[in-house]
């Protein structure tokens, strides 16, 4: 502890600076906000649980993430797909959130309606994360990320690029 001198040679009493520490420590610890993180279930499943049947087309939708908070989705099979078939939205209600309950809607088994994420390497983590909000918000559908085709990065780049 520090000290000093008085004009008597007497030490001044710390105690009462300790206490007044805890008192602050205390105050500090019982007027904080605790918050819960706000986590996103996004189940994966278990390798023995994987179900490799394709998916149809008419009970799926895929949806790109790029750049500049814009999406672009289609409903067709890769095999038959150009740069026509992309349709380009947005993270707002009436952009993909309509795509979104409208495709499930028209879809022949919405209970197993599948949305299927694929990211370009000029999306965020942002859009990634609003997108599933989105998916959370309408919910009852599954859904996927995958990696991104040669096929569909090509037309990507080439719609996005005109």
């Amino acid at each position: 502890m520090a000290e000093m001198n008085t004009a008597k040679g007497k030490k001044p009493d710390m105690t009462p600076l300790v206490d007044l520490g805890f008192l602050l420590i205390t105050f500090f610890i019982y007027t904080t906000t605790f918050t819960k993180a706000n986590v996103m279930r996004f189940a994966t499943p278990k390798q023995s649980e994987k179900n490799t049947s394709p998916i149809k087309n008419s009970n799926s939708l895929t949806v790109l993430l790029g750049e500049n908070d814009r999406l672009y989705w289609y409903q067709k099979p890769l095999s038959d797909l150009n740069s026509t078939d992309f349709h380009s939205s947005d993270y707002s209600a009436w952009g993909i959130r309509k795509v979104l309950t409208e495709k499930r809607n028209e879809a022949k088994n919405p209970e197993h309606f599948t949305v299927i994420l694929k990211a370009t390497d000029k999306a965020t983590w942002k859009n990634t994360v609003d997108m599933l909000d989105e998916l959370a918000i309408v919910g009852g559908m599954k859904s996927a990320l995958v990696d991104l085709s040669p096929k569909e990065l090509s037309l990507y780049q080439s719609i996005t690029q005109n």
